[in-house]
Protein backbone atom coordinates (compact mmCIF):
# COMPACT_ATOMS: atom_id res chain seq x y z
CA UNK A 1 0.00 0.00 0.00
CA UNK A 2 1.31 3.04 -1.02
CA UNK A 3 1.28 5.26 2.22
CA UNK A 4 -0.58 9.41 1.72
CA UNK A 5 2.44 11.36 1.80
CA UNK A 6 3.56 9.58 -1.57
CA UNK A 7 2.21 10.25 -4.74
CA UNK A 8 4.12 8.90 -7.72
CA UNK A 9 4.10 10.97 -10.22
CA UNK A 10 5.51 11.02 -13.40
CA UNK A 11 7.99 8.96 -14.63
CA UNK A 12 12.04 9.84 -15.15
CA UNK A 13 11.41 9.05 -19.26
CA UNK A 14 8.56 11.82 -19.29
CA UNK A 15 11.61 14.98 -18.91
CA UNK A 16 12.50 15.06 -22.59
CA UNK A 17 8.71 16.40 -22.69
CA UNK A 18 8.95 19.82 -20.84
CA UNK A 19 11.14 22.53 -21.23
CA UNK A 20 14.08 23.88 -19.14
CA UNK A 21 12.04 26.10 -17.47
CA UNK A 22 9.27 23.75 -16.66
CA UNK A 23 11.76 21.32 -15.50
CA UNK A 24 13.83 23.88 -13.05
CA UNK A 25 10.08 24.52 -11.53
CA UNK A 26 9.67 20.78 -11.12
CA UNK A 27 12.67 20.72 -9.49
CA UNK A 28 12.15 23.75 -6.95
CA UNK A 29 8.86 22.42 -6.26
CA UNK A 30 10.10 18.65 -5.62
CA UNK A 31 13.05 20.26 -2.86
CA UNK A 32 10.48 22.41 -1.23
CA UNK A 33 8.11 19.18 -0.63
CA UNK A 34 11.23 16.69 0.40
CA UNK A 35 11.87 19.86 2.63
CA UNK A 36 8.37 19.65 4.35
CA UNK A 37 8.45 15.97 4.38
CA UNK A 38 11.75 15.93 6.24
CA UNK A 39 10.83 18.75 8.71
CA UNK A 40 7.31 17.14 9.55
CA UNK A 41 9.03 13.55 10.02
CA UNK A 42 11.50 15.11 12.17
CA UNK A 43 8.88 16.43 14.35
CA UNK A 44 7.69 12.87 14.67
CA UNK A 45 10.65 11.15 15.38
CA UNK A 46 11.55 10.66 19.29
CA UNK A 47 14.83 8.69 18.56
CA UNK A 48 17.61 11.93 19.08
CA UNK A 49 20.00 10.90 16.33
CA UNK A 50 17.71 9.61 13.77
CA UNK A 51 15.82 13.10 14.24
CA UNK A 52 18.84 14.66 13.59
CA UNK A 53 19.75 13.36 10.39
CA UNK A 54 16.07 14.13 9.43
CA UNK A 55 16.64 17.39 10.04
CA UNK A 56 20.28 18.12 8.52
CA UNK A 57 18.30 16.49 5.33
CA UNK A 58 15.56 18.84 5.51
CA UNK A 59 18.08 21.71 5.78
CA UNK A 60 20.53 19.83 2.63
CA UNK A 61 16.87 20.30 0.95
CA UNK A 62 16.67 23.80 1.32
CA UNK A 63 20.11 24.60 0.00
CA UNK A 64 19.05 23.10 -2.84
CA UNK A 65 16.02 25.34 -3.39
CA UNK A 66 17.78 28.17 -2.99
CA UNK A 67 21.06 27.18 -5.63
CA UNK A 68 17.91 26.02 -8.18
CA UNK A 69 16.23 29.72 -7.79
CA UNK A 70 19.52 31.45 -8.65
CA UNK A 71 19.92 28.96 -11.68
CA UNK A 72 16.13 29.89 -12.55
CA UNK A 73 16.63 33.51 -12.34
CA UNK A 74 20.07 33.81 -14.48
CA UNK A 75 18.32 31.62 -17.32
CA UNK A 76 14.95 33.12 -17.16
CA UNK A 77 15.48 36.93 -15.39
CA UNK A 78 12.47 38.51 -14.53
CA UNK A 79 10.42 35.36 -14.83
CA UNK A 80 7.90 34.11 -11.77
CA UNK A 81 8.70 30.25 -11.62
CA UNK A 82 6.92 28.00 -13.35
CA UNK A 83 5.70 25.27 -11.16
CA UNK A 84 3.71 22.50 -13.17
CA UNK A 85 1.20 20.86 -12.00
CA UNK A 86 2.90 17.10 -12.77
CA UNK A 87 6.36 16.33 -11.01
CA UNK A 88 8.71 13.27 -11.60
CA UNK A 89 8.84 10.53 -9.44
CA UNK A 90 7.50 10.23 -6.00
CA UNK A 91 6.72 13.76 -4.40
CA UNK A 92 6.69 13.63 -1.14
CA UNK A 93 4.25 15.42 1.17
CA UNK A 94 4.25 16.25 4.88
CA UNK A 95 3.57 13.64 7.31
CA UNK A 96 0.44 14.54 8.93
CA UNK A 97 -0.69 11.26 11.15
CA UNK A 98 0.78 10.21 14.21
CA UNK A 99 3.51 6.87 13.85
CA UNK A 100 2.60 4.41 15.57
CA UNK A 101 6.00 2.71 15.84
CA UNK A 102 9.54 1.74 14.00
CA UNK A 103 7.54 0.14 11.04
CA UNK A 104 5.90 3.85 10.05
CA UNK A 105 9.45 5.52 10.42
CA UNK A 106 10.73 2.16 8.17
CA UNK A 107 8.01 2.81 5.63
CA UNK A 108 8.24 6.53 5.45
CA UNK A 109 12.30 6.60 5.31
CA UNK A 110 11.54 3.80 2.27
CA UNK A 111 9.82 6.23 0.17
CA UNK A 112 12.09 9.00 0.73
CA UNK A 113 14.79 6.80 0.23
CA UNK A 114 13.29 6.14 -3.54
CA UNK A 115 12.41 9.69 -4.10
CA UNK A 116 15.90 10.60 -3.70
CA UNK A 117 16.96 7.78 -6.26
CA UNK A 118 14.43 9.29 -8.40
CA UNK A 119 15.53 13.09 -7.70
CA UNK A 120 19.25 11.94 -8.76
CA UNK A 121 18.63 10.77 -12.08
CA UNK A 122 16.14 13.37 -12.59
CA UNK A 123 19.35 15.84 -12.14
CA UNK A 124 21.44 13.47 -14.32
CA UNK A 125 18.76 14.30 -17.05
CA UNK A 126 18.75 17.95 -16.71
CA UNK A 127 22.71 17.97 -17.01
CA UNK A 128 21.96 17.21 -20.15
CA UNK A 129 19.85 19.89 -21.56
CA UNK A 130 21.92 22.63 -19.60
CA UNK A 131 24.26 24.59 -22.03
CA UNK A 132 26.67 25.90 -19.65
CA UNK A 133 29.46 24.02 -17.74
CA UNK A 134 28.74 25.90 -14.19
CA UNK A 135 25.31 24.52 -14.93
CA UNK A 136 26.34 20.86 -15.97
CA UNK A 137 28.57 21.19 -12.90
CA UNK A 138 25.78 22.29 -10.26
CA UNK A 139 23.70 19.18 -11.71
CA UNK A 140 26.13 17.04 -11.19
CA UNK A 141 26.71 18.28 -7.72
CA UNK A 142 22.53 17.93 -7.15
CA UNK A 143 22.61 14.61 -8.12
CA UNK A 144 25.62 13.73 -6.10
CA UNK A 145 24.15 15.27 -3.15
CA UNK A 146 20.95 13.23 -4.04
CA UNK A 147 22.97 10.06 -3.67
CA UNK A 148 24.56 10.73 -0.51
CA UNK A 149 21.16 11.21 0.88
CA UNK A 150 19.71 8.02 -0.20
CA UNK A 151 22.71 6.52 1.22
CA UNK A 152 22.30 8.27 4.51
CA UNK A 153 18.66 7.57 4.86
CA UNK A 154 19.99 3.72 3.98
CA UNK A 155 21.83 3.23 6.54
CA UNK A 156 19.52 4.39 9.09
CA UNK A 157 16.65 1.99 7.64
CA UNK A 158 18.86 -0.56 7.92
CA UNK A 159 19.51 -0.18 11.45
CA UNK A 160 15.89 0.60 11.88
CA UNK A 161 14.89 -3.15 10.12
CA UNK A 162 17.08 -4.63 13.45
CA UNK A 163 15.38 -2.39 15.43
CA UNK A 164 17.05 -4.54 18.68
CA UNK A 165 20.56 -3.02 17.59
CA UNK A 166 19.83 0.09 16.82
CA UNK A 167 17.99 0.78 19.82
CA UNK A 168 21.23 -1.18 21.51
CA UNK A 169 23.58 1.54 19.50
CA UNK A 170 21.01 4.61 20.63
CA UNK A 171 22.56 4.23 24.33
CA UNK A 172 26.03 3.48 23.65
CA UNK A 173 26.59 6.76 21.49
CA UNK A 174 30.14 9.16 22.21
Amino acid sequence: MVPPELDEGLSIERVKDFSLEELLGMAIKSEIGARKFYESLAERIEIETLKEKIEWLAGEESRHEALLRKMYASMFPGKEIVYPAEHIGPELKPVARELQGVQDIVDLIRWAMRAEEIAAHFYEEIEKMVDSEDRKRLMRYLSDMEKGHYYTLRAEYELLLDWEMYSQMMHVGP
